[in-house]
């Protein structure tokens, strides 16, 4: 883990100025690859919780492991994001992040 992937977790506002943005990855066994964020999901917005979803598609040929990665773009910084493959298509390999906080 570097220092940088320490930082703050994002808000779902910054990941939400993020949709259709490139992002940098890297598995925890080095795989480096590309993927782009096309889709976010407000679940749940209350006084005290917010919990909110990303899909992120990457290339069909990524290996469909569900773990932490490494991922990184000029608009979030570097991040460690546990992600699941969730579906795939002709277009790629999708993967889903679940964010679930309380408000404070």
């Amino acid at each position: 883990m570097t220092a940088a992937a320490t930082t703050a977790t994002p808000t779902k506002e910054q990941f939400f100025q993020q949709l259709e943005q490139i992002f940098r990855v890297t598995s925890p066994n080095g795989v480096e690859f590309e993927m782009s964020l096309v889709e976010f999901n407000d679940i749940v917005d209350s006084d005290t919780q917010e919990t909110f979803s990303l899909l992120f598609k990457a290339p069909s040929e990524t290996d469909p492991e569900q773990t932490t990665y490494t991922v990184s773009n000029d608009g979030i910084g570097e991040q460690l994001i546990f992600m699941a493959p969730v579906k795939k298509d002709d277009s790629g390999l999708y993967f889903e992040a679940i964010y679930n906080r309380l408000k404070q």
